[in-house]
């Protein structure tokens, strides 16, 4: 627990003294939505157009900061001390815990822009947290073991693309439906359990996948 603190407060510390990756999704995110915002202006969307626009605008958002961890540190040339001085789960957490972090805070800027520009999200209080808890989990965890597996390649950001694809595409779906639920003012159970289960089963196998290919 000890090393997974210092590699979430060295990369906090980065973060806060650089601010590349959280201005940049932070950018990226207010562009998607307000463009979505003009794009649906005077239309009446529906609850599933609604949902459908939110998770993309949210995922679109995320993109550039959520897997920069480990691209920080080869570019920085830390990498190798970094696999020195802490086990791979204490480092694979460590980072997770640093792009929840980002997570928590975008969302806290996107979200409530979502609501003002392109259209208000009313409807089940508790689905909605419970969804946004579970989707940003696995969401993070997807990411980060992907940057790991990206970070050491010159095409990262094709290959980040076409290795998280496949793993999100369900996720959103899921997510998509779960929140139309809520949006009609009903508790999505059954999209809660989909995301729970798939939620435990990528962050489970990310973190066993990361610790046999964090030496090599």
């Amino acid at each position: 627990m000890r090393e997974v603190g210092a590699v979430w407060r060295k990369d906090l510390l980065q973060e806060w003294r650089l601010r590349q990756g959280l201005v940049a999704s932070a950018l990226m995110g207010v562009v998607t939505v307000v463009a979505v915002g003009f794009a649906s202006l005077g239309a009446s969307l529906s609850e599933g157009l609604t949902a459908g626009l939110f998770w993309v605008a949210i995922l679109f958002g995320m993109f550039p900061a959520l897997a920069r961890g480990f691209i920080v540190e080869e570019e920085a040339g830390t990498a190798d001390l970094l696999r020195v001085g802490a086990r791979p789960s204490a480092v694979f957490w460590g980072k997770w815990l640093f792009h929840f972090t980002l997570y928590l805070l975008l969302t806290l800027i996107l979200v409530p822009l979502y609501g003002l520009v392109v259209a208000p999200l009313k409807g089940h209080l508790g689905g909605w947290l419970l969804l946004w808890l579970f989707g940003g989990f696995c969401l993070v965890s997807v990411l980060t073991l992907c940057g790991a597996l990206v970070a050491r390649t010159t095409t990262r950001g094709a290959l980040l693309a076409v290795l998280t694809f496949p793993l999100l595409l369900p996720l959103l779906l899921i997510l998509i439906g779960g929140t139309k639920t809520a949006l009609n003012g009903l508790f999505p159970a059954d999209s809660l359990q989909g995301v729970f289960g798939y939620t435990l089963t990528l962050s489970a196998g990310a973190s066993w996948v990361f610790e046999r290919v964090w030496a090599d």
